[in-house]
């Protein structure tokens, strides 16, 4: 790391008058960089001199990014090809470089990701991206309810420091979108009606959109990777702009605490809570728009350990009626059904489609982890967990189906739920172990169920490659 890339950390100045808490402080700053483990500084007399002291900081870095290639199996994604490098500390400079290309069942993608976190002397930072991305949900093995989706675009950001703790953050993006292939279920019934071509009804769903976003964070953590003592409060606001073919915003609420428990921080309590909500806003031929599926939120896998990943939220609800021209829809769709409640009814998908509300809550408990050298216990986290929540949308109406029958193939076929309470929550508990290792992060997870409704699906051991939490 060059050494000028710590030296603009600091907030102890040279010739200034000596302060422990711009020294403290200026610790934090070095902690908090992600590619750096541990911190000390320590003062020395100058010979000869009764008011000066030199000051040295001892730096020991870690792993500052992450190189994958090869081939791997996981159990949502299935086979996975990839290759990608990720560095929080590009060639020493602090910056932030990444690209990756990658292919599964689900998806094909590239993108190219750049961040200079000091591109003005005061801490203005700048970045920007392009991304390409092809998914494919149509497998069977797939949570998701099926769809193809290709987008691509660019975007771009900047950050402004308020002070020490408080940052300010802009950004926005263009993407061109195109799905097709998608199982047309009921709750697409706004979706299709403000998108989809009359003169090409099978020509999938073509749009355009241009999103501006705004967001706040707060950090008082004492380290970029693994903290064990502060918190962390964000907010963000995603919206497209009134010229896009759809109209949205989304928003999220983060907040994490660590607190040590001991003296040494090897043991701390950790919390963390996730809210999100979006919705649309303005109408096209008397539809209102709505929140777009694709940017739905999803419960399960790392964010509710024990659930299959993506499995938590609202499943999708196909009917099943005969068209009688002439008779009125008793659900106010867009086609004529018959009025024989026998022939007009529906089925709950095995299949999740997501939810446009969200509430996640973590706690943990972080213990020292058995066998483990003191040198290594920066790089390797051990942690008990309970986890709940909630996936939800709040434009869902049970009432449309009240007088429909249900029809069910089998029993993997879940019973209807009122989607929009947010009362239904999920829960779990379990260890989880973290490891920083030089291919990057690794993360496993045992967890058991305390707490499901009807859809739900278990997964009681999962393992992650590229994300800490």
């Amino acid at each position: 790391t060059r050494d000028e890339v710590i030296r603009r950390e600091l907030r102890q100045m040279e010739g200034a008058w000596l302060s422990n808490d711009a020294l403290e402080l200026s610790k934090e700053r070095i902690q908090r960089l992600m590619y750096i483990e541990k911190v000390d500084f320590a003062t020395t007399p100058v010979p000869g001199v009764d008011d000066l002291v030199d000051i040295g900081f001892t730096i020991k870095e870690q792993p500052s990014g992450s190189f994958n290639a090869g081939v791997s199996y996981g159990s949502f994604q299935g086979l996975s090809f990839q290759i990608g490098v990720e560095q929080n500390n590009f060639l020493g400079s602090g910056n932030a470089a990444g690209i990756s290309l990658n292919t599964n069942k689900y998806q094909k993608g590239v993108s190219l990701t750049y961040t200079d976190p000091y591109f003005t002397l005061d801490g203005v930072s700048l970045g920007g991206q392009l991304f390409y991305s092809d998914l494919d949900y149509s497998r069977a093995s797939s949570n998701l309810e099926a769809y193809n989706q290709k987008r691509y675009g660019v975007g771009g950001n900047i950050g402004y420091p308020i002070n020490e703790y408080n940052r300010l953050n802009f950004g926005g993006n263009v993407s061109v979108n195109k799905i097709n292939s998608i199982n047309e279920y009921d709750q697409l019934r706004h979706f299709r009606a403000v998108l989809l071509d009359a003169r090409n009804p099978d020509g999938g769903y073509n749009f355009t959109n241009y999103e501006l976003s705004a967001g706040w964070m707060h950090s008082t953590l004492n380290r970029g990777l693994f903290p064990t003592a502060g918190r962390m409060v964000s907010l963000t606001l995603r919206a497209t702009t009134p010229n896009s073919d759809l109209q949205y915003f989304k928003t999220q609420f983060e907040a994490q605490q660590y607190i040590p428990l001991s003296r040494d921080h090897q043991w701390s309590f950790r919390s963390k809570l996730e809210l999100g909500y979006g919705n649309g806003y303005g109408a096209k031929d008397g539809y209102d728009y709505t929140l777009p599926f694709t940017e739905n939120f999803y419960g399960g896998g790392q964010n509710l350990r024990g659930f299959e990943n993506r499995i938590i939220g609202p499943h999708a609800i196909f009917r099943g009626a005969n068209v009688v021209p002439g008779v009125p829809d008793p659900i106010g769709g867009n086609s004529s059904f018959p009025s024989d409640p026998v022939n007009d009814n529906y089925n709950v998908s095995t299949r999740s489609i997501g939810g446009n509300a969200m509430a996640m809550l973590t706690l943990e408990l972080i213990t020292p982890t058995p066998f483990l050298k003191d040198e290594n216990r920066n790089s390797v986290r051990t942690s008990l967990f309970i986890d709940a929540g909630n996936v939800w949308d709040t434009e869902f109406d049970i009432n449309r189906y009240a007088n429909l029958v249900q029809l069910r193939q089998d029993n993997r076929e879940p019973l209807l739920i009122d989607y929009s309470d947010p009362g239904l929550i999920r829960a779990s508990a379990g260890v989880s172990l973290q490891w920083i290792s030089p291919m990057g992060p690794l993360t496993f997870s045992l967890a058991k169920i305390i707490k499901k409704h009807e859809g739900d699906l278990q997964e009681n051991f999962s393992f992650n490659i590229g994300t800490t939490f």
